[in-house]
């Protein structure tokens, strides 16, 4: 038996394959693109390593594509086949993918939240728990979780930059500024590369409105971020969208352009349709649109993208976004069959993400098309009555803030002066701070006086 470098005991005699599952973890943590390389080392090193083939299947699930799928069932059928765990520990990540491959996004929480109980230095269960209540919603469980693992941290502990950049992004969606921009920050001083660090401090200074200081650290770190995977096109993304509401329009194209869509660079050669990167192309280039702006054929390529998800319910955050993009970019048909999809996924479902397809994405989705055909009644009609309930789809308090928005905007159509009151008051509720001094917000809040 070995043990990883926090100590963990591990199924397997190879000093080898023990050191490639911690360089796995470490890289998978950091946002870095080696991971699979190590995984693939450490089942060379020993291929009866049962931890090292549920490892990879995990990572493969959090790509959000179908088609992966079968290579995770692979992993978890080697994992089965593999040397018997000695440990809970190992068994239960065993476990976890297992109940990802169900569609049971909650039962693998569960079990991440039961090693990081039993093992609160355990970083890897700790980025997967976060990761996956991120995309149920549920940011209140994912910080009793780090919390509850905050007090086993010491400085000096290997791991605490990832740890505090975790724990920071808990308590910047549930509300707790001040203790969220402490750890974010801490998480810096300790790695300037640590991109979750940065992403947290950025997700606090929008949420207060600090536009320039939100600029500023971006702009201070980005050079930091060669080295992460696509969370770099998402940091990038959170400074367009800093000058977006400082009504700097052009610098956000500009960073859309050279930085969210370049396809010349090799990550994006490599994966050029990861979900995250569509919402963030989406989003970006509605929230523009909202303004006024141009944004000339850029619908277009990310259009396409969206058409090749149509069936694909593994993220319930990122359906609304391709219906979005489809209905910009004047496919009609093809996102009425998004929202068909949908809800035969509805009917079918029973895991983790059907209810919330139907409380959170299916609305939003109809309302995205509404909204792009001019049928500011008909995006009232879905999302007046779903609004309370967007959080199930998970994604962020700023992500979903552009639905927030399309709804503002529909009220603005309509006179609706009732309905963006009651939005104004239910967005600083949200944490939404210094509403007049947002370029997506200033304008409803004017034609209420």
């Amino acid at each position: 038996m070995q043990h990883d470098t926090a100590g963990h005991a591990l199924t397997t005699d190879s000093a080898d394959a023990a050191e490639a599952i911690g360089a796995a973890a470490t890289s998978f943590v950091g946002f870095r693109t080696d991971a699979m390389d190590h995984l693939a080392a450490a089942t060379k090193a020993d291929p009866g390593f049962a931890l090292a083939h549920a490892a990879r299947g995990l990572m493969l699930t959090t790509m959000r594509k179908p088609e992966v799928h079968r290579k995770a069932h692979e992993c978890l059928a080697a994992a089965k086949a593999a040397r018997t765990p000695e440990t809970e520990r190992e068994a239960r990540y065993i476990a976890a993918l297992d109940a990802m491959l169900a569609g049971k996004i909650a039962d693998a929480a569960v079990h991440y939240e039961a090693i990081t109980t039993a093992h609160p230095r355990d970083i890897l269960a700790l980025r997967l728990a976060q990761l996956e209540l991120f995309w149920l919603g549920e940011m209140a469980w994912s910080r009793d979780i780090s919390e509850r693992a905050a007090p086993a941290w010491q400085p000096g502990d290997e791991g605490l930059a990832a740890f505090l950049a975790i724990r920071a992004f808990a308590l910047e969606e549930t509300g707790n500024y001040a203790e969220a921009e402490r750890c974010g920050r801490a998480a810096i001083d300790l790695d300037p590369t640590e991109s979750w660090g940065a992403h947290a401090v950025a997700h606090v200074l929008i949420m207060q409105a600090r536009l320039g200081d939100g600029i500023a650290w971006c702009n201070g770190l980005s050079g930091n971020w060669d080295a992460a995977n696509h969370i770099r096109h998402h940091n990038w993304w959170h400074l367009a969208l800093f000058h977006i509401e400082a009504r700097d329009t052009d610098a956000a194209l500009t960073i859309y352009d050279e930085r969210l869509r370049d396809l010349d660079s090799p990550l994006m050669k490599a994966v050029p349709d990861l979900y995250i990167d569509i919402q963030n192309d989406v989003a970006l280039l509605e929230r523009l649109a909202l303004r006024g702006i141009d944004v000339g054929p850029r619908w277009g390529d990310v259009a396409e993208l969206a058409a090749g998800r149509i069936g694909n319910h593994t993220n319930a955050f990122t359906s609304p976004h391709c219906t979005l993009a489809l209905a910009a970019a004047g496919r009609l048909d093809e996102a009425d069959e998004t929202i068909r999809a949908m809800e035969a996924f509805i009917a079918s479902d029973h895991g983790s993400l059907g209810p919330r397809y139907a409380l959170a994405a299916l609305p939003a989705a109809r309302a995205a098309i509404a909204h792009k055909k001019g049928d500011h009644a008909a995006v009232i009609h879905h999302l007046e009555p779903a609004r309370r309930n967007l959080w199930q789809m998970g994604g962020s308090h700023a992500q979903r803030d552009l639905f927030f928005q399309i709804l503002a905007n529909a009220a603005q159509k309509t006179g609706r002066k009732d309905l963006l009151a009651t939005l104004m008051a239910e967005m600083g509720g949200l944490g939404l701070e210094h509403l007049e001094e947002r370029s997506s917000y200033a304008d409803a809040l004017a034609s209420l006086h």
